[in-house]
Formats: structure tokens, sequence, C-alpha cells
């Protein structure tokens, strides 16, 4: 479920506005959270932090789920370089997994707390740095 709504948020073009929105989702969880019942912070996330490496069964689903969304990522980011949106200065491979990066450590931060202004900062810093010049 989860990667599909992710490979249809990105194809879109231009990319850079949609690559922001699924980058800043841990940023803006208070957006998200007004039920009780919705859940808090990134199940991956949240399993990367409590479960990892100690229980293999959990190393394996968070693998299988970073290897997913690079995966989705690094087509999307290859599609926007050859449309002239996104620089070629590093491969798509290597883009995608600065963005899990920047994703997975929005949402371990955001489990306790964070500084939102700085967060979406930092945000559009990633975003900027893969902006064609």
């Amino acid at each position: 479920m989860y990667e599909r709504r992710l490979t249809a948020a990105l194809d879109t073009a231009p990319l850079l506005p949609a690559l922001r929105e699924v980058l800043t989702h841990p940023a803006r969880l208070d957006e998200f959270v007004s039920d009780l019942g919705m859940p808090h912070g990134c199940l991956v996330g949240n399993t990367s932090a409590e479960l990892v490496p100690h229980d293999s069964e959990a190393t394996d689903v968070v693998a299988r789920s970073y290897r997913r969304f690079t995966g989705i990522v690094t087509e999307a980011l290859r599609r926007a370089q050859a449309e002239g949106e996104v620089t070629d200065s590093a491969t798509p491979e290597a883009q995608a997994q600065l963005l899990l990066y920047v994703v997975q450590g929005l949402s371990l931060v955001s489990r306790a707390g964070l500084d939102r202004e700085a967060a979406l900062a930092a945000v559009d810093a990633a975003i900027n740095g893969l902006r064609a010049r």
C-alpha cells in the first residue's frame, strides 16, 4: 500500500515539489495525527529504532522496505534527471539513498520531538541540492 502511494505521489512532473511533500511527512505528523487512532511515527522507522539488529525478521522487513523506497525514488529521480529538473552530479541511486537517510532521520528525530521549522529547512536544503542549476 505505501509503495503504491509513494509511486503515485512521485509519478508527477515537476518531481521536486512532490518529493518535498513525501520527505516532510515526518516533520508534519501533527497535521495527520488528529485522531487518537492514528499511528504515531513511521512503522519502519520505529521498527528500525526498536528491533533492528536484534530481530532478524524485523531487520529483513526493514531492509526490504528501504530497498523498495530507494528503488521507487531512484526511478523518479532518473526521470527527473532526464527532464533536466534534477542535477546529474550524482547518480539517482546515490540521491535516493540520501533521501532515505533524510526521511528516516526525520522520522527518528520526530519520536523525541523536533523543531519543525528546522526540519522543514533541512528538507528544503536537500531538495535544493537536487535541483539542476
